[in-house]
């Protein structure tokens, strides 16, 4: 499903199961697609809306983004669907645009569930990344399935897109995490596979469950990355739980 949002950018989402809202938000470079086992599981007992981010896989290619434009795409969404409170979980750059979200929308959004979550980007990372979307001929196998599978035909104008503008100062300053921290005191569940990489630290996970106690952490062993990929079933049982629980 598509909608025009008001500076005119078709953005895409998908709408499936009944019930409370929740949005779900994609990772770097990525698209709602990786969401799909996920949604599939959700929609038996939630509303599961599932955005393209702009500029990547079915959404509407930009060629540049203002520094709140994929926080501000995500409410226009919530919008047009008229969910006046809603449940966020995020991926990745999609867990730093959920806790953006929640933090400037305090009284709307219920719950927020961050999956593999960054409070800020190291240099060291920056700089991985970096070489990771420029240096596109040379991608490896399971990048260029993911991309070409996310975005289609033109995935090198997405993927290209994305390495320019995640540079952007502005960009990174809004979505950088660590100082406001604290002031995120809704219910949370934050989740992370327990091998470790440089670009999502698990120090950061476990620093956001130390900024909230009452969270709840799960960082299952053996299992790298998102846990929303890597373990969906599992973790559509335990967000069930987990929002039963702080909804009681």
């Amino acid at each position: 499903m598509y909608l025009t949002a008001r500076d005119g950018v078709r953005l895409y989402f998908d709408d499936r199961g009944a019930g409370v809202a929740v949005i779900l938000i994609h990772g770097a470079a990525g698209s709602g697609k990786s969401f799909d086992q996920l949604a599939a599981h959700l929609e038996h007992d939630f509303r599961a809306v599932v955005v393209d981010l702009r500029g990547l896989s079915r959404s509407e290619r930009v060629e540049t983004l203002s520094a709140t434009a994929w926080c501000d795409d995500v409410v226009e969404v919530a919008d047009f669907l008229g969910l006046n409170r809603f449940h966020l979980i995020g991926c990745s750059l999609g867990a730093r645009i959920a806790g953006r979200i929640a933090h400037d929308h305090p009284d709307r959004v219920v719950t927020l569930s961050v999956d593999a979550p960054l409070l800020a980007v190291a240099e060291n990372a920056s700089t991985s990344l970096n070489r990771r979307f420029e240096d596109l001929d040379h991608a490896t196998a399971e990048d260029l399935e993911r991309w070409q599978r996310f975005h289609g035909e033109d995935w090198r104008r997405a993927v290209t897109f994305y390495g320019r503008v995640r540079n952007d100062p502005a960009l990174q300053t809004h979505l950088t995490i660590r100082p406001w921290l604290s002031e995120l005191t809704l219910p949370t569940l934050i989740t992370r596979g327990d091998i470790d990489d440089a670009v999502h630290p698990l120090a950061h996970t476990e620093e956001w469950h130390r900024a909230h106690p009452a969270s709840w952490m799960w960082v299952e062993p053996g299992t790298g990355f998102a846990l929303t990929q890597r373990r969906p079933a599992e973790y559509a049982a335990t967000y069930k739980r987990f929002v039963a629980h702080a909804t009681e």
